[in-house]
């Protein structure tokens, strides 16, 4: 198995530019009125660069997120509307909310901008809409089972505390708390597992912005937004689409100038790229060499047998040891010769935990 396969979903109402920030990051097309398109986004790590750098691969491979853009239909989920679009709306927020069962974690793209028409921007609504409607959605399932188990006439152990861990996320969705917001322990989350639980689900907010207001640094709500963010530890990013989509058409040598120009160290869509990655819980470690410089994704704790799967299940099955230097070890040394030379790579075994930035090369023995 090659790395971790997470899938990301863009959600946003209809001309808050979510296709595009999902262009930006797949470098994909829209998808049809109500399919989700899929792509793959490169996660930026300069890291990555340096090692690159050093060793001269012939390929250089960074971590990568599937990303699913709940194109069509399910936009209308999200989308205000007076009583006539209440059938249309019930409809798009249930194909919505079952695209998002699907995904493990959410990009969720606001306008920050007036739209065409000179309808204003309410980004601070916009963003809770969201929250809104997961809550909604997670509190009528833990409310059905926990009717389900109350009416059981014998229940097990596990039950019991199912019942009474339903209860209380019931009643904490009901105060409108999402369940990220909620200390879960590792033994309420084993058994939540299963359930689809969206408010759960980390989610990265992405502010677009006009072109005047990306210079300008500055757009409607943009306080309280960053207020309701810190507030659920979510991610605030803004971008300029239109001005991202302006960078990504030019040849690699000139974006450096342009980006300069307007003051861009790193664009919008790299900052999402790495929100999700951390929001995620993800690390990476690192293989190095003349065939491919290549950055690893894995679940934080990962342990060195588990990582060594995801290269090869040969590789894990006949696991010996894990060769390791850290990145930041290699770069005070300057080169893996002089690592050997220092003594300063560790054999690490099975039960290591993988460290973000470990260099590694695993010794196994090969199959028979």
């Amino acid at each position: 198995m090659e790395g971790v396969r997470m899938k990301v979903g863009i959600v946003g109402m209809p001309g808050a530019g979510k296709t595009a920030v999902f262009r930006l990051l797949t470098g994909g097309g829209p998808g049809g009125r109500q399919d989700a398109s899929i792509g793959m986004a490169r996660v930026p790590d300069a890291r990555i660069d340096v090692l690159s750098g050093m060793f001269k691969p012939r390929k250089t491979t960074y971590a990568q997120i599937e990303v699913v853009d709940l194109a069509g239909g399910a936009s209308v989920g999200l989308a205000r509307g007076g009583d006539s679009d209440a059938r249309a709306k019930a409809r798009g927020i249930s194909l919505l909310i079952n695209h998002m069962r699907t995904v493990d974690a959410f990009i969720h793209v606001v306008r920050a901008f007036d739209s065409p028409d000179g309808e204003p921007a309410k980004a601070l609504a916009d963003a809770a809409s969201l929250g809104e409607e997961l809550i909604l959605a997670d509190m009528a399932i833990a409310e059905a089972r926990v009717e389900r188990l109350q009416s059981s006439r014998k229940r097990t152990p596990e039950e019991d505390h199912e019942l009474e861990l339903m209860d209380l996320l019931a009643r904490e969705l009901g105060e409108g708390r999402g369940l990220r917001q909620m200390e879960l322990t590792a033994e309420d989350q084993d058994c939540l597992r299963g359930y689809g639980l969206l408010s759960v689900k980390p989610v990265v907010l992405v502010a677009n912005m006009s072109e005047e207001q990306y210079q300008s640094g500055g757009y409607p709500e943009q306080a309280q937004l960053r207020a309701y963010c810190d507030e659920l530890h979510t991610p605030l990013v803004g971008l300029a689409a239109g001005i991202e989509a302006d960078i990504s058409e030019l040849p690699q040598d000139e974006r450096k100038a342009f980006m300069d120009a307007y003051g861009i160290v790193s664009t919008g869509v790299e900052q999402v790229s790495r929100a999700v990655y951390e929001s995620l819980g993800l690390v990476s470690f690192f293989t190095v060499g003349e065939d491919e410089v290549r950055a690893w994704p894995i679940a934080s704790g990962t342990r060195a047998k588990q990582a060594a799967g995801k290269i090869h299940s040969d590789i894990e099955h006949g696991f010996i040891r894990a060769e390791i230097v850290s990145y930041d070890g290699l770069i005070r040394l300057g080169s893996y010769a002089a690592v050997r030379t220092a003594g300063a790579f560790r054999l690490e075994g099975r039960d290591y935990i993988m460290a973000d930035g470990d260099i590694v090369n695993f010794r196994f023995s090969p199959p028979r």
